[in-house]
């Protein structure tokens, strides 16, 4: 093999190692996870604010969709690999951005709504929407840190 064909090959891996990192960060936000995801979430904090069995039911049903999702995913991906712990720590972080949207819609909703007059709309469901729409709404930025995140510890390696 001459330097020049084994230059060549180099690039083709460096090449090949940077589309495989995009589809680590595209899959993990990808829009059809994200929709799902939100909805779970939605289900989860809506929820909060119902009776004693139903809320317990809405909570374990939402959050078992969000786990699902992640799990089927990454089931079904075609490169698997171990999440880095700055990455896990950003998902731990993006969830915990998503319950303090929650708390601020729901803490909005209970200043501005008048319970009797919009009897539909209990606080936590105004809450589990604002919190939902934030999480779709946050996708690019997800995915730009996530593709990073990724590219950092290609780096690395």
């Amino acid at each position: 093999m001459n330097p020049h064909d084994a230059q060549s090959s180099l690039d083709d891996i460096r090449r090949l190692q940077d589309t495989t990192r995009n589809e680590i960060a595209r899959r993990s936000f990808a829009m059809p996870r994200v929709i799902v995801v939100a909805l779970g979430l939605f289900v989860s904090f809506a929820a909060i604010d119902l009776g004693a069995p139903w809320q317990y039911i809405g909570a374990v049903a939402g959050f078992g969709l969000f786990a699902a999702v992640g799990i089927v995913y990454e089931y079904r991906a075609a490169v698997q690999r171990q999440p880095t712990l700055q990455e896990t720590l950003y998902h731990v972080m993006v969830l915990l951005g998503v319950c303090m949207v929650f708390g601020a819609g729901r803490t909005l909703a209970f200043a501005l709504l008048d319970a009797p007059a919009h009897g539909l709309m209990s606080q936590a469901m105004a809450g589990a929407v604002v919190a939902a729409l934030a999480y779709v709404a946050a996708t690019p930025l997800n995915r730009r840190v996530m593709r990073s995140l990724v590219r950092q510890d290609g780096r690395r390696a």
